[in-house]
């Protein structure tokens, strides 16, 4: 390879890593429920404060991902914190986060603000948002990861069915 080549490779691996990507991240989709009650909750599972803003949320609906919420330029999330996207009928102490109308779709993709997928839950073969296998809805209750919001980047494996906890530890 010439010296060209080879700075290009370097610069080329160095912005692929830059971002992330799925199960990178010390960002995670930890938490979702569907619905005009429902929530998506992210969670820093880092050391260190990270910078969210200007990150967005994307629904997967139909094939099609859209944008459900843009998170305000500047926005922190602390170490070990959550910031939670809530649908406009949610009920409850409204964590850290924002109001949206509602969460629907097959699931969702964070988006860091370069475009770059972060992590994601897909809850159907066919949603863009799946990593792997998708996970398997819930009825009445949401589907989060466990303690630790580990990720192996296998939904399936990822996300049970559990009370909702959003904003805090998930049970």
């Amino acid at each position: 390879m010439t010296p060209l080549g080879n700075t290009l490779a370097t610069l080329l691996f160095a912005v692929g890593t830059v971002g992330g990507g799925p199960g990178v991240s010390p960002i995670k989709v930890n938490e979702i429920a569907l619905g005009a009650a429902g929530f998506v909750e992210l969670r820093n599972t880092g050391s260190a404060a990270a910078d969210i803003g200007g990150w967005t949320i994307e629904t997967c609906e139909d094939g099609i991902m859209r944008i459900l919420a843009a998170i305000p330029p500047n926005t922190a999330l602390p170490a070990g914190e959550y910031f939670v996207i809530v649908g406009s009928g949610f009920s409850g102490t409204m964590p850290p986060g924002l109001l949206v109308d509602a969460v629907h779709g097959t699931g969702v993709i964070a988006r860091n603000r370069t475009g770059a997928h972060i992590d994601s839950i897909g809850l159907s073969s066919h949603s863009p948002c799946r990593e792997d296998d998708p996970a398997a809805p819930c009825a009445d209750s949401s589907l989060g990861r466990d303690t630790a919001s580990r990720d192996t980047n296998h939904n399936s494996t990822d996300f049970t069915c559990q009370i909702p906890s959003p904003g805090e530890n998930n049970p």
